[in-house]
């Protein structure tokens, strides 16, 4: 099994390991030889029923080496899976690959350094709210002409500096290349899509167009306390919203799936990364920075 699924172990061996790889392999009814996981950037060898369980970090900081023999029927499988840590320190340059990087980046630089336009101050990755996560679900609103925006923070890599921003700084922010899809729903569905957000132990998404209330110390599924649109109205349960989301959401990715009462999900042919490109050029220069929290925890 080859999984975009991700869990850690702890370094007290212990303590254990926890995440929903380990979920997954507790769930499996077919015979596994082995799980490749992914994800969560994790150091990953270990074993959950039998089944050897590896993921090797990320940015190349290890290599995983698994071996599964092809046995005949009623033979061996004994299936060996090893972690590797990689030393970048002991690893001599190649002179073709050099090349090839120094090429392609010649190649790529017009576009990479075309100015997008100027930001008045940073915008970081910190706390669970942060203005930058705001600012991108802003973008993908105001792309798709919708009421509402929910953008995972997984989604966000890095922060934003100030000053000049180029193709290539905000490739950075936003490098999948998610497709923006835009769906609509009854108030009653949104609310309950929202409650789905805040229910978290921790924040995982930002919205756009919503201010929402809630009390963190009530159970899942009623939390949310009120909700005030963009226009300053509470939100309305019977009326009819649209709301736009990228297709890792769409698809499931952070449980944050439409519900059923959407309408289905349309496809906009809007790449996530055009849609902040083209709103920060459109925004008064430099543009500043959303300043408001909108996903505020109070008791009632």
């Amino acid at each position: 099994v080859v999984g975009h699924v991700g869990g850690t172990c702890a370094v007290d061996a212990a303590s254990g390991c926890n995440g929903e790889i380990f979920q997954l392999a507790q769930a499996l009814t077919e015979p596994i030889d082995a799980i490749v996981s992914g994800h969560s950037h994790s150091a990953l060898d270990t074993q959950v029923r039998g089944i050897p369980i590896i993921q090797a970090r990320s940015s190349a900081r290890a290599i995983a080496v698994l071996d599964i023999p092809l046995d005949p029927p009623g033979g061996t499988r004994a299936v060996r899976a090893e972690l590797r840590p990689v030393l970048a320190d002991s690893v001599p340059g190649v002179r073709a690959v050099d090349s090839m990087v120094t090429r392609w980046r010649s190649a790529i630089a017009s576009q990479v350094n075309q100015p997008v336009a100027r930001f008045g101050t940073a915008m970081t990755k910190s706390g669970p709210q942060y203005a930058l996560g705001n600012y991108v679900a802003d973008a993908q609103r105001w792309a798709a002409k919708a009421d509402v925006a929910v953008m995972n923070n997984g989604g966000i890599r890095t922060d934003l500096l100030a000053g000049q921003a180029t193709y290539g700084s905000l490739f950075e922010v936003q490098p999948f290349a998610n497709i923006l899809y835009r769906a609509s729903l009854p108030g009653l569905a949104l609310r309950e899509y929202l409650e789905r957000i805040v229910a978290r132990q921790t924040l995982n998404a930002h919205v756009s167009g919503v201010v929402v209330h809630y009390d963190p110390a009530k159970p899942g599924g009623s939390r949310i306390l009120d909700v005030t649109m963009s226009d300053g109205r509470p939100l309305d349960d019977r009326a009819t919203y649209t709301i736009t989301i990228n297709d890792f959401l769409v698809t499931g990715g952070d449980a944050l799936a439409l519900p059923a009462a959407a309408s289905p999900a349309v496809s906009l042919d809007i790449i996530d990364l055009d849609a902040l490109i083209d709103y920060s050029r459109a925004r008064p220069q430099p543009v500043a920075a959303p300043t408001e929290i909108r996903l505020i925890p109070r008791p009632r």
